[in-house]
């Protein structure tokens, strides 16, 4: 090596410019950034793999905004005994399973108290002896996010998540990596409508009034209820032993479920002073329709009052009408059933919105259709069957 030396043997020690310090400086703060980058993915990835993953798969379809996801691996046990009250403690859940030590410092907030009501879904057999599920789900005006996942030990399955029961809002798009990681992950656990691999459909769908005992069992939410029944049965009864094993926390509001399987059989259970009442597709009658209205004898005289005032007596009526006109006169096939639920008078894109005054926001934000016979899942977001129809297939 080459050392410059002054007349008197000294070594010459050239001092760096500023320029040359600022620059050494940035590339030691640039390599410090990706040694942390780094070591936060590992323990990222070591300490939530699944739901990782699952973020790298999220795409957006469409501006409404409609986005897809598959979330494979997972496990909901942890998350089950956790005893969550409602989806913003399942967003915490995450917020602490990633970065224990400084979870409330991070975004990912819970805002929802939105009541879903107009909702309908229907089971029936079609006039080829096969069978069909239909949901009109409406809600506030939010991203609508499809997950296909696969848990462990579980059934594959399809679900269909309203945003806006995470807490995003109008408009908003996903943007899991910054603000919304939490809200996606949690969005999983927050299921309002679905249908698993061995076609037992499962729906959540908001009721005047819900009451469950709190006793020494396991409390779930709702919305995690419809995650189990999914995850791990395939037939009605399955789903109702299941879900006398826990106690289910209507903190988040009231709700009523819609179950089926892949054969002629369903059932509408709701929560009456303290117990669950389940009302089973009746014998002879070829479809079982559930609203927002209470069907257990002893409340519906109750709340004939509230069932009037949102219309869901006549929107049950108009849809119990055309259901039997449909399967009488041999039209009771998929293009039928689309069309009905496609129908304004059964689907009104605007309703009256005592909660929410002011705002024109609240309408259809999607319907979907199970077909059997071709083993294929219709979803059609926002009333658009020309740009926003997709379709899944079951097999």
């Amino acid at each position: 090596m080459n050392v410059q030396l002054n007349d008197s043997g000294v070594p010459i020690i050239r001092q760096k410019t500023f320029a040359q310090k600022v620059k050494t400086f940035l590339l030691w703060t640039i390599l410090v950034i990706l040694v942390i980058a780094a070591g936060l993915l590992v323990y990222l990835c070591l300490v939530g793999a699944s739901e990782m993953a699952a973020l790298t798969t999220l795409k957006k379809i469409s501006d409404q905004p409609y986005y897809t996801m598959t979330y494979e691996n997972f496990d909901y046990s942890d998350m089950a005994n956790r005893e969550v009250p409602d989806n913003g403690a399942m967003i915490d859940f995450y917020k602490k399973k990633f970065f224990k030590v400084f979870s409330d410092a991070l975004p990912g907030e819970y805002k929802n108290d939105y009541f879903t009501k107009g909702s309908l879904a229907f089971y029936g057999r079609s006039f080829t002896a096969d069978y069909m599920r239909g949901r009109i789900y409406n809600s506030y005006d939010a991203p609508v996010l499809m997950v296909i996942a696969k848990p462990e030990n579980g059934y594959k399955s399809w679900n269909l998540i309203d945003m806006s029961d995470v807490g995003m809002l109008s408009g908003q798009d996903i943007d899991p990596w910054v603000s919304n990681t939490f809200q996606t992950v949690a969005a999983t656990y927050c299921v309002s409508e679905g249908i698993n691999s061995e076609l037992f459909g499962a729906s959540l769908i908001s009721c005047p009034t819900a009451d469950c005992k709190d006793t020494s069992l396991v409390n779930i939410t709702p919305f995690m209820a419809i995650r189990l029944m999914l995850d791990r049965v395939a037939t009605v009864d399955s789903a109702i032993d299941l879900l006398k094993d826990y106690d289910i926390d209507f903190s988040c509001g009231t709700y009523q479920f819609f179950i089926s399987e892949k054969k002629g059989k369903s059932a509408i259970i709701e929560y009456v002073g303290g117990s669950m009442s389940v009302i089973y597709h009746k014998s002879g009658v070829f479809h079982q329709i559930c609203t927002n209205r209470m069907e257990d004898p002893s409340l519906r005289a109750a709340e004939k009052d509230y069932s009037n005032r949102y219309e869901e007596d006549t929107l049950y009526t108009v849809f119990d009408r055309d259901l039997t006109n449909s399967y009488d006169s041999g039209l009771g096939q998929a293009p039928a059933y689309m069309e009905l639920l496609m129908t304004d008078k059964v689907r009104p894109m605007k309703t009256v919105d005592e909660y929410h005054a002011g705002t024109d926001q609240y309408g259809t934000l999607y319907i979907v259709l199970y077909d059997f016979l071709r083993m294929k899942m219709h979803v059609i977001v926002k009333g658009d069957t020309k740009s926003q129809s997709y379709t899944y297939d079951l097999q």
